[in-house]
């Protein structure tokens, strides 16, 4: 990926994040309201993450940390060797977990769980994305 394709992602990361921003979101019962929100939030929470787990994927490489079976293994790798704090894999291999759902589960997600992400969970998706460019960009530490 070349570094414009990956600022590109990311630019696209910022805008899906402000549309879910901008969904109704006061209650749930706001938020089912209209079936275009809910339609609306998973799929910019699907191409969202679908971004980070391309850009992880493009970190582990460019680290040399080999070839990721699966989008879990990304953080696995990136954790293991010191690029995301302890923990990370459990914190977002759930948003991953998710984006899988969607896509194979479309049939069995939960209006309040897509409701909670929205709510309660954005920042994650910017955490991980920060956490991504800080591992490909270390900035150095002066003693």
């Amino acid at each position: 990926m070349s570094p414009e394709q990956l600022q590109a992602k990311l630019a696209y990361l910022v805008a899906a994040i402000a549309k879910l921003r901008a969904l109704p979101q006061s209650s749930l019962e706001e938020f089912r309201s209209d079936d275009r929100t809910i339609d609306s939030a998973l799929h910019r929470l699907q191409v969202a993450i679908q971004i980070l787990i391309d850009v992880g994927s493009h970190v582990v490489a460019s680290l040399g940390l080999g070839a990721p079976e699966t989008s879990r293994d990304i953080l696995e790798r990136l954790e293991r060797a010191g690029r995301l704090p302890l923990g990370s894999t459990t914190r977002f291999g759930r948003m991953f977990a998710f984006r899988s759902r969607v896509v194979h589960l479309y049939d069995r997600v939960d209006d309040e769980v897509v409701y909670e992400i929205v709510t309660a969970h954005l920042g994650d998706l910017e955490q991980l994305g920060t956490y991504f460019l800080d591992a490909l960009h270390p900035v150095p530490v002066d003693d």
